[in-house]
């Protein structure tokens, strides 16, 4: 009877173990590879921008500063690189617009809108997106 128990016991204890075993592995191999790293945010921000405006009438043009809330995996590196295709996506998204249009904030939110569609297509292939468009400047005439 003795050997009996002494038998049951060392079952329980390699049942103890492999289940610990496995735990771990599950635990520490298994999660960290399910696992993306965090996104993290850029502010790129565009200053003195001088835009000529879409009116076919009397010229106008709208001088502007913006920043850019950009998100994904190490966006600052990116966006460095590619701030020239940015620049031009924005300058042509608001020589798109009339002085009509962007006097009314409607106007302004529209503008906001295709902003973002158009950093975003620049920057998609790098699996980043524009979160917000902040204008810190805007006049136009």
């Amino acid at each position: 009877m003795r050997q009996d128990g002494r038998a049951l016991l060392l079952v329980l204890v390699l049942i103890l173990l492999l289940g610990g075993a496995a735990g771990a592995y599950f635990a520490f191999f298994r999660s960290g590879a399910d696992t993306a790293p965090p996104e993290v945010t850029y502010q790129l921000t565009l200053s003195d921008l001088i835009i000529n405006l879409a009116d076919s009438g009397k010229p106008h043009y709208v001088s502007a500063s913006l920043s850019l809330i950009i998100a994904g995996q190490s966006p600052e590196e990116v966006v460095k690189e590619r701030e020239a295709y940015v620049r031009d996506a924005v300058l042509m998204v608001v020589s798109r617009h009339t002085y009509d249009e962007l006097l009314s904030v409607e106007g302004k939110e529209d503008l906001k809108r295709d902003l973002v569609a158009a950093v975003t297509e620049v920057l998609a292939e790098h699996a980043l997106r524009v979160e917000e468009v902040l204008f810190t400047d805007f006049v136009m005439d």
